[in-house]
């Protein structure tokens, strides 16, 4: 991949941000960088840092995708509700144990969804 000044601010964006960011959060942090940096470079350039696996993508159940800045292997949780996007850093089965069942793995993600403590607890009352 050839490099690009904006790409790079993009992936920076990212990369410093502990939340899950969609593309409109993104291009408003970049613009306050760039102020020339259009909506379509930060869309052809999430993309591409998607696909070369730079990033992760999550998409929400009202369709909108986040992007994470960090690739290290860990789960989502998203809430159905308030759409608040954990992180889970303890995996439910490790590459061997899949490998052990003839699979071969290539790449993973995992999200679950369901309702956070606050939503849930919300519900109760």
């Amino acid at each position: 991949m050839r490099y690009s000044r904006q790409r790079e601010l993009i992936t920076d964006i990212i990369k410093n941000r502990c939340d899950h960011p969609t593309a409109d959060m993104i291009y408003g942090s970049a613009r306050e960088m760039e102020p020339n940096i259009s909506l379509g470079t930060v869309y052809r350039n999430l993309k591409l840092l998607a696909d070369e696996k730079e990033i992760i993508t999550l998409e929400t159940e009202d369709k909108k995708i986040h992007y994470d800045g960090d690739t290290s292997r860990h789960s989502h949780f998203i809430c159905s509700k308030c759409g608040n996007i954990i992180d889970l850093f303890k995996p439910a089965k490790t590459p061997a144990e899949i490998e052990e069942l003839g699979l071969s793995i290539t790449g993973e993600k995992c999200i679950y969804y369901g309702l956070c403590n606050l939503c849930a607890n919300e519900t109760i009352e």
